[in-house]
């Protein structure tokens, strides 16, 4: 197939550089991606069916190689077409050096250095599989969404190896990982839960999974990445927020994204975290979909960067992943843009929170003072956000606030601040993070507090005014009916069905979605 030059780039945001790969909107849209060096990214670019006059069009994929050649100049070959197939995920294997995707029920690939037809490797009939990863053996292991299942595939060997029963009937299983030691962890996205994989020979292998406490709320765990010491990363699709979980202590931590402004898009607070991974120097990137922004988390200063894709419309930033030179590459189907955040840059802005835990009665609010530098060159804006169960989708939230100021300007010295948060009078008690943020039009600085609400010691003759207002959310969501559309189509990947959400704000595939 022929090859297409692209001129130039596409944004304006000095640390996320994008290239429009679809030219209209019956275009090849990107969708997933695996970077297979700094220079080249294995994109799969899909077009949706429909119906023009009485001829059905069928859905349609391609397998494109997305190179950065001369000059900076990006070439876009496609290598494969396929119809009636809309992979939803794909891996680069070095070793192999094949392009692995799921096609259908069915694990295919591409060899990159014998270019051809594509070779169906195995079949799941009526597995519907999800997404994938290849441990150090070389086995391929792969979510089976329509069975219930974990496989395990010999590359090598081409064989199938085991297949695992999950503990939990019916659990919509989504990513799948490899941890440091081994073994194999998955996100049972309506069991709410990860599972976990300790790899044997037989059929009888240790499968468990684990559910968080009850004053940890997760609502779609979806996809996971495992650190180099075993705590186990998550993005919970059905809420604005990630989290993580340690098997040695049985801690389990949620926290919600940074503040989000709804400037163009109304659905920004909603977030919708999907894709997440881990680079080279332990960092936990993650892509935000709803919120148009590429996350990195740092589990030792405990700080959430995120990274604002250039738009005037909603990016829909659907997946992320990791490369090699310090670029973590994404896909923006919303702009029909596949593009790169260059971690190496220096970030200008900073935030610390100057007092935690915090403790909080309902019905009242508490100041947390913090300190913020701002080297940008122009002003950063400070907000508050908390995690989805304190603010829910469609309701008042349970616990916000704002700062003062709201705005400083550059500088070189720390500026102190004073961020309010304020609790309702109905919300749980316990201990959550609520997030601080300091943003400017580019990139979000977040540091998180961790909030005790305690019980109000209010009389009860002014408890009804307490504060209740809500602060910065949209009142058009509700999470129920996204369980409803990602598993009422059994054909479909739940991220296919997503990935609908690519026109306007009255997409019917994107109502249904939020």
């Amino acid at each position: 197939m022929a090859s297409i030059l692209i001129l130039g780039s596409s944004s304006t945001n000095p640390y996320v550089t994008t290239f429009r790969i679809s030219q209209n909107s019956s275009d090849f849209t990107p969708f997933v991606l695996y970077p297979a060096s700094n220079k080249t990214v294995w994109v799969v670019t899909i077009k949706e069916g429909k119906i023009v006059g009485n001829v059905v069009e069928p859905s349609k994929a391609q397998i494109v190689n997305f190179t950065i050649g001369a000059g900076g100049q990006p070439i876009v070959t496609p290598v494969i077409t396929l119809v009636n197939a809309i992979p939803s995920d794909i891996v680069y294997d070095h070793n192999l050096t094949r392009v692995w995707f799921l096609e259908n029920n069915s694990l295919a690939y591409y060899n990159s250095t014998a270019p051809g037809n594509i070779t169906l490797e195995q079949t799941f009939p009526g597995g519907s599989p999800q997404y994938m990863t290849i441990d150090n053996k070389e086995r391929i292991w792969i979510t089976l969404l329509g069975t219930n299942q974990i496989v395990e595939y010999d590359a090598i060997g081409k064989t199938l190896v085991n297949s695992y029963n999950v503990p939990v009937a019916n659990s919509s299983l989504q990513g799948v990982t490899t941890g440091p030691d081994g073994t194999i962890w998955f996100a049972e996205t309506t069991a709410k839960k990860l599972g976990h994989i300790i790899p044997c020979q037989t059929g009888s292998c240790n499968v468990t999974d684990y559910g968080p406490p009850p004053n940890v709320e997760i609502t779609f765990p979806i996809q996971l990445a495992v650190d180099h010491v075993g705590v186990v990363w998550f993005t919970d699709h059905g809420r604005g927020q990630f989290g993580s979980f340690n098997p040695s202590t049985g801690e389990w931590r949620v926290f919600g994204i940074g503040y989000c402004s709804e400037s163009y898009d109304p659905d920004c607070p909603v977030g919708l975290p999907n894709a997440i991974s881990l680079d080279s120097d332990g960092m936990i990137w993650f892509s935000e979909h709803f919120s148009g922004r590429v996350a990195k988390y740092d589990p030792t200063t405990g700080s959430l960067t995120e990274y604002f894709v250039p738009a005037t419309t909603i990016p829909y930033v659907w997946w992320m992943w990791p490369g090699p030179g310090n670029l973590v590459w994404f896909t923006a189907f919303g702009l029909g843009d596949v593009g790169y955040v260059n971690a190496s840059l220096p970030v200008p802005i900073s935030i610390s929170a100057g007092v935690q835990p915090v403790k909080v009665e309902q019905g009242t609010s508490q100041a947390i003072p913090a300190s913020i530098t701002d080297e940008a060159a122009g002003p950063v804006y400070l907000n508050v956000s908390a995690n989805g169960h304190d603010a829910p989708f469609g309701s008042p939230p349970l616990l916000y606030g704002f700062a003062v100021p709201s705005q400083i300007e550059p500088t070189t010295n720390p500026i102190n601040a004073t961020y309010r948060i304020s609790v309702a009078l109905n919300a749980d008690l316990g201990e959550r993070y609520v997030t601080l943020t300091a943003y400017n039009s580019n990139i979000a600085v977040n540091a998180f507090v961790s909030v005790n609400v305690t019980r109000t010691t209010l009389p009860y003759i002014f408890r009804t005014s307490a504060p209740y207002v809500s602060v910065g959310f949209a009142s058009s969501i509700g999470v129920g009916s996204l369980a409803v559309y990602l598993f009422g189509l059994p054909k479909n990947s739940q991220k296919y069905q997503d990935r609908g959400k690519v026109a306007t704000k009255t997409d019917s595939h994107k109502k249904a979605d939020t």
